[in-house]
């Protein structure tokens, strides 16, 4: 039974990738359920035990790769030190991580550079809005106790202030991803956090 669970386990992770891979290179229309098999070594069926439709692999594959990357970060969410530093310091994480995991990447070019706004992939992009949604509701938290510990002005609008450091994110993210040749998105993530967090700070 153990192996009947690590094979299946393994022929799931075969499938993610090579639907990752897939995607990519093809963009989500154009891609088939047999291609994604072919390139796994196993069958059409195999997705649809385990995933069910493509749609459904699309979106497990999106979720996938954005808990592995929160995994990866939490510990920042949870670290002594001011509420600003810390808000520096997720900026600058996530900011990070796109150059340091090809996967995550590949991720990110696929979902804003080469998939639409398909109705069958609705629940996924409801799921996004909602973790946008998330993020920003906890920034504006850490912002709101930088505010009453006077590390910020007294005139910032926490909620605006944290929808603008999220947008700091997608912005440069998506810039880079368009020619990651021109600029290195860790080395800009640096000077584009501290010229946020000083703007939030008292003159």
């Amino acid at each position: 039974m153990r192996r009947t669970r690590e094979a299946a386990a393994q022929t799931r992770e075969q499938l993610l990738q090579a639907a990752l891979s897939c995607f990519l290179e093809q963009g989500y229309a154009a891609t088939t359920l047999e291609e994604i098999a072919r390139r796994a070594g196993t069958t059409r069926g195999a997705i649809q035990w385990h995933f069910g439709s493509k749609a459904d692999l699309f979106n497990t594959l999106v979720r996938e790769q954005y808990k592995r990357a929160a995994r990866k970060l939490q510990p920042l969410y949870q670290r002594d030190g001011t509420p600003l530093e810390t808000l520096r310091q997720i900026l600058l994480a996530w900011l990070s991580y796109p150059e340091e995991d090809a996967d995550f990447r590949a991720m990110l070019e696929l979902t804003t550079l080469r998939t639409g706004m398909l109705p069958e992939l609705q629940g996924g992009i409801d799921e996004k809005v909602q973790a946008v949604q998330a993020s920003i509701t906890y920034f504006a938290a850490l912002l709101r106790r930088a505010r009453e510990a006077g590390e910020i002005r007294s005139d910032i609008v926490p909620e605006r202030a944290a929808t603008a450091a999220y947008s700091l994110i997608i912005g440069l993210t998506s810039l880079w991803l368009l020619n990651p040749r021109a600029f290195s998105l860790r080395a800009y993530a640096t000077e584009a956090v501290e010229i946020f967090i000083r703007g939030l700070r008292h003159s």
